[in-house]
């Protein structure tokens, strides 16, 4: 990327962050990995690239143009010494502010613009953006969001309990309909369809509604608790809009996409649509695209933190550190704290760390979250050697004598249900389960 202009590094380019007015801008930080012969010429290259600029001069690209619509590169620091190995990558962290005015208030342009191009240049990471009040504000975010879902199912002092039907694939309408019987009769607050079951003949979107709808009443009847049943309306967009609003005119009370899939405009779509006001989650299937490499693509809590909330869910399940898919208890962290931590005037969400999660990790989980999260189980549920039911008692068991601060094996003689999860699983931090994803 060539930096014209009457000196090498031209003021309308290199800045700092009091050089610009933070409503008026994105501001992205961004980790580099790499030996650039010089680091500074490099980050105001990015900034260009992404808004004004490309690798020759042209005669449009004037001061001024750069001035109201170019990146700023408002800082640039080394922070890894380098070993003396020849060839040895240095680190460094640098932000660029991103006019708004280029950009609109959409989540595809800002994409577009903070990780366009570069992002097939080589061992750039993009750790957070900071966005203003000013751009935010053009949000709805979660219509729910933790108080509202409370609010429908009437639970205010624990944890939620979701499960997920398993098998994945290859059950009749019939057996969605009892499994969700079954683990909402034994205490699971909310039911969602499995990401990889949408459509698919032997089990159409369609009947499966009916077929759950018709056990719903009397799960809630049974059990004198309100349940959601979050049904999978994962599509092409204009179909998933058109699923979502028939089910909700049919009875559905929750709605469920795979939104790394489908994209997070079909997310927005969703949540501001005003014939679809049920409480939406977000599944993180497809995510490991944009986050899998520590040296490219996106950062865990901009992608399941400020991007989700920005596009209106309002339960976000997604790995925990403690299952079957990678990811550092710190991240793990991050990402529960960027939902529900104040932003601006977006609503906080559900977390619902899952991937592997059971009933000896509710002690870690309450300990470490708090109650404002998600116990979100399939195989812990489903798998249970008592059934359903007695999985979702076993999680609610956990949940009771983990908020008592009681001894998770000792109390499990008074629950057999815990008890034989406890047998088959164990405790986190005191037995090892094998899980068969991590490599």
């Amino acid at each position: 990327m060539h930096i014209s202009g009457s000196r090498k590094y031209p003021t309308e380019v290199f800045l700092i962050d009091e050089s610009i007015d933070p409503e008026e801008f994105i501001i992205a930080t961004y980790a580099l990995y790499g030996n650039p012969k010089d680091y500074l010429t490099l980050t105001g290259a990015l900034a260009l690239e992404q808004t004004t600029g490309t690798w020759v001069p042209v005669a449009e690209e004037t001061p001024e143009v750069r001035r109201k619509h170019g990146g700023k590169a408002v800082s640039a620091f080394e922070v890894g010494i380098p070993k003396k190995e020849e060839g040895q990558p240095r680190i460094f962290v640098i932000k660029i502010a991103f006019p708004i005015v280029n950009l609109g208030y959409q989540i595809p342009e800002v994409l577009s613009a903070v990780f366009g191009n570069i992002s097939m240049g080589g061992n750039l990471k993009l750790l957070d953006l900071q966005f203003p009040k000013s751009f935010t504000e053009h949000f709805t975010g979660p219509n729910f969001g933790i108080e509202g879902v409370r609010k429908i199912l009437g639970v205010w002092d624990r944890p939620l309990v979701m499960t997920m039907t398993k098998p994945c694939t290859g059950i009749p309408p019939s057996v969605v309909a009892k499994l969700f019987y079954e683990s909402t009769r034994g205490g699971v607050d909310i039911v969602k369809d499995d990401e990889l079951l949408a459509d698919p003949s032997y089990c159409d979107f369609k009947s499966r509604l009916k077929a759950v709808l018709e056990v719903q009443k009397k799960a809630e009847e049974e059990t004198g608790e309100k349940k959601l049943y979050a049904i999978n309306v994962t599509d092409e967009v204009n179909l998933m809009i058109d699923k979502a609003r028939w089910a909700v005119e049919n009875g559905v009370n929750c709605i469920m996409v795979n939104v790394f899939a489908t994209g997070f405009s079909g997310l927005r779509a969703l949540a501001e649509d005003k014939k679809i006001n049920v409480p939406l989650v977000a599944h993180p299937c497809m995510s490991g695209a944009y986050y899998g490499s520590p040296y490219t693509g996106i950062n865990w809590s901009l992608l399941f933190g400020k991007f989700l909330r920005l596009s209106g869910a309002d339960m976000v399940v997604y790995p925990s550190a403690y299952g079957k898919i990678p990811l550092s208890r710190e991240d793990y962290l991050r990402v529960a704290q960027t939902l529900q931590v104040p932003f601006h005037n977006l609503k906080p969400a559900f977390p619902g760390p899952a991937a592997g999660t059971y009933p000896g990790v509710a002690p870690t989980f309450i300990n470490e979250l708090g109650i404002d999260f998600m116990m979100s189980a399939g195989g812990a549920i489903h798998g249970h050697p008592m059934g359903p039911a007695a999985g979702g008692k076993a999680m609610r068991q956990a949940i009771e004598v983990a908020m008592q601060g009681r001894n998770l094996r000792d109390a499990a003689k008074e629950y057999k249900e815990l008890k034989a999860a406890i047998e088959l699983w164990g405790i986190y931090g005191e037995d090892v389960v094998k899980f068969e994803l991590k490599a």
